[in-house]
């Protein structure tokens, strides 16, 4: 056991945390499954996601064990046949870009195989939990996360402890609120008698990027903080709309950026724009403008964040004729209840300045926007 955890793909776990940040952020559903003692497993780490991550100004995971109703589960393996009791809970419920993990120590497990490879039609991202030789689960998978060894007991012991360690990591990403950035990082390495420990400049280096993190996020929770005094205040919409943009652009270091608000029937009621620190007010066939031919109004439609490193790239960015150049675009929906209720997006002139990170902070902001709007519109009715 002890050897094997020295062999195992830190790099490929490192990238499902990743993915499944980019879930949670996005609103897309994540789905596992197993057999046996992975089924345990699977639910296990649905329990975790779902409960153990929750942070103040956080969405939460859309997580769903495929293992975990007994009924339906048995109701297809009675008259579809026990392959098909994970593909047949899938198809009616899996979409684009959703998080499929099947765990399956031999990698041959038919069900979890079946569920798979229907995943990938759809267009999810697929990911594979094996040992012994990884079997077909390690070629069909997008993503497969190996334990090499050849017992079932032992494959599945360190499962169980990847998925404790994988919800530690999203967990701390949450809590510090800003994620270090990867050319900080010290690269990995898997053989552990050869790797060279850092020298005294990288780990100064790496302790300064760790202030610079955790001062910025210092600042988020504050500005945050900051959002819901205002709103307590009881400032007119249309003043605190300008407040809260302005708010936003620095704590996220754009240049640019609209808020908008939208009534019961979906139309924009106010706004404001900025550019270069200045806010100013648009007139009303402006702010529909944007919502119906610019990136605003898919975010509305799509009920989803959107992240854009390079407008020039992406067809859902309208190119203005003013405009010159590539630029960053960041754009998050404000929801209560059931519905969007406005939206914000922000840029800055130039391609690949925003990252994951400022979408995650973004998405805090617009959570807190959301609940102190809501809040706000309850007190005034």
């Amino acid at each position: 056991m002890q050897k094997t955890l020295g062999l195992l793909p830190v790099g490929k776990i490192e990238h499902l945390i990743e993915v499944l940040m980019e879930a949670r952020l996005y609103g897309r559903q994540v789905f596992i499954m197993g057999n046996g003692g992975s089924a345990s497993t699977a639910s296990h780490f649905v329990c975790d996601l779902a409960k153990n991550t929750r942070r103040p100004n956080w969405p939460h995971f859309r997580v769903l064990g495929l293992t975990d109703n007994m009924a339906i589960f048995s109701a297809y393996a009675n008259d579809e046949g026990y392959e098909n009791v994970f593909a047949e809970q899938l198809s009616s419920l899996v979409e684009a870009h959703d998080v499929v993990i099947g765990i399956s120590a031999s990698g041959n497990s038919e069900n979890v195989l079946r569920a798979i490879r229907l995943a990938n039609k759809f267009g999810a991202y697929t990911v594979g939990f094996t040992g012994f030789s990884g079997g077909e689960l390690a070629k069909i998978s997008r993503l497969n996360i190996h334990v090499p060894l050849d017992s079932y007991e032992q494959v599945e012991d360190i499962h169980l402890m990847l998925e404790h360690m994988i919800v530690v990591a999203v967990k701390q990403r949450c809590q510090d609120a800003a994620i270090l950035p990867r050319s900080m990082q010290i690269p990995y390495t898997l053989d552990t008698e050869t790797a060279s420990t850092p020298d005294i400049h990288q780990d100064t280096a790496l302790q300064m990027a760790a202030q610079r993190t955790s001062d910025k996020a210092r600042r988020t929770m504050e500005m945050l903080a900051e959002i819901s005094q205002e709103f307590a205040g009881k400032l007119d919409l249309h003043a605190m709309l300008r407040r809260v943009l302005l708010l936003t652009l620095e704590s996220v270091g754009a240049v640019s950026g609209s808020i908008m608000v939208l009534n019961g029937e979906g139309e924009v009621m106010d706004g404001a724009l900025a550019y270069n620190g200045e806010v100013r007010t648009p007139n009303p066939q402006q702010l529909e403008q944007i919502v119906d031919g610019g990136l605003a109004g898919w975010v509305i439609e799509h009920r989803q964040p959107a992240l854009i490193t390079n407008t020039s790239a992406d067809p859902r960015w309208v190119q203005r004729q003013e405009e010159h150049g590539e630029r960053s675009i960041l754009s998050v929906p404000l929801m209560t209840a059931d519905r969007v209720v406005g939206v914000v997006t922000l840029g800055y002139p130039q391609a690949g300045r925003f990252t994951m990170e400022d979408l995650a902070m973004l998405t805090a902001i617009a959570v807190t926007l959301s609940y102190s709007f809501n809040e706000n519109q309850e007190a005034t009715r």
